[in-house]
Order: C-alpha cells, then structure tokens, then sequence
C-alpha cells in the first residue's frame, strides 16, 4: 500500500474542514485507498459495508470541522485514531436489532455502583477499622509471619497441613509422626500465638 504523502494530507484534510468543497475531491482521491486498508483491517466482519463506513468517515469530517487541528498531529493519524474507529461504531450501531446494547452500554451495566468520596477526606486515624484490616490486626499477622519463619520444617509442614484442612492423623501419617506428638506440637504453636496477642 503506497501510503499519500504526509504533508500534502494535512494541507488537504485542513483546507476540507476548512469548507473548501474541491479540497474534499482531491482528499477523497488521495485518502480513499488508505482508509479502506485500514476499514478491511479493523472491520473485517463488516465487509459489506466498507463503502458505508469510508463514506462516514467523510460525513464525520463534515460534521465537525473544527477537530482536526494540524498542530497536534498529523492528519493520517487523525483519520486512523479518531475517524474510522468512531465511523465503524456508527456503521455497527444502525446495523443492530433495535434494543441490544451495545458493547459499552454492556459494560457499564456490569460495573458496579460508585461509591461517592466524602469531602473533605477523614482522618485516616479517626476511622474505626475491625477486622483483617484493623492495626491489630496487621500487627499480629506479622508477628505470626515472624513465628512462623522461626519454626522448624515440620513444624512449618504441620501448620500447612492445618491450613490445608488435614486432620492430625493424616499430618502425622506424612511426616511419620505419632498423632499424640502432632497434638502437642499445635498446642506449642498456640501458646507461642497467645503469648504474642
């Protein structure tokens, strides 16, 4: 694909939304091999309708003159970005069953509800926090974090068979332990997490 000549397209596509008609001639010429490219690309499931999206991609241009500004991009990447991407979503949009949705009013409905955010911002140490994320909380995570890197191996193996949801049989069955000797190595863990709350 040859792609039109840079400058030449941005004097065009300006002097166009400009409202010089002959302008739209010679930009429909030069830019009508390179916006069907990119339809064909990014459309592929519309290939009836490549003349209709290419001539949206006019009306938009006609529609709203003052959009293209050529101090803050070229007019190939106005056309790419902006044009043809919203030209294709017309096109979709009048082929649709009336009342289905569109892919953004379905993804807005599946977004939940907005919280609003107090103004002005609390005190982060005036709210009252409980649970998995209270201070307390945190605090004796790490502590039970740094029990936990102190402990030997199978005592690190019992409490991941605990966690795990294994009786104390079956974690003394994998470590070839007497059932009896497991109990009171948990009971050891206990007191050692009583002694740091």
């Amino acid at each position: 694909m040859s792609a039109p000549d840079d400058y030449n397209l941005n004097q065009t596509l300006a002097s166009f939304m400009a409202g010089d008609s002959p302008a739209g001639r010679v930009l429909f010429i030069k830019a009508k091999k390179f916006i069907l490219a990119l339809i064909r690309a990014r459309a592929s499931d519309l290939r009836n309708d490549h003349g209709d999206i290419l001539d949206e991609v006019f009306i938009l241009m006609m529609e709203a003159p003052t959009r293209y500004d050529p101090q803050r991009g070229s007019a190939r990447s106005f056309i790419t970005t902006v044009l043809v991407p919203e030209a294709i979503r017309r096109v979709r949009a009048k082929s649709a069953r009336p009342g289905s949705k569109t892919r953004r009013e379905a993804v807005k409905n599946i977004m939940g509800p907005t919280f609003p955010m107090p103004d002005p911002l609390p005190n982060p140490e005036a709210i009252p926090s409980a649970g998995y994320g209270s201070p307390q909380a945190i605090e004796a995570a790490c502590d039970a974090h740094a029990i936990l890197m102190r402990a030997t191996p199978p005592m690190r193996l019992i409490v991941g068979g605990l966690m795990d949801g294994k009786t104390q049989l079956e974690i003394g069955g994998e470590l070839k332990m007497d059932r009896f000797r497991v109990a009171r190595r948990i009971a050891g863990l206990q007191r050692q997490f009583a002694a740091v709350a």
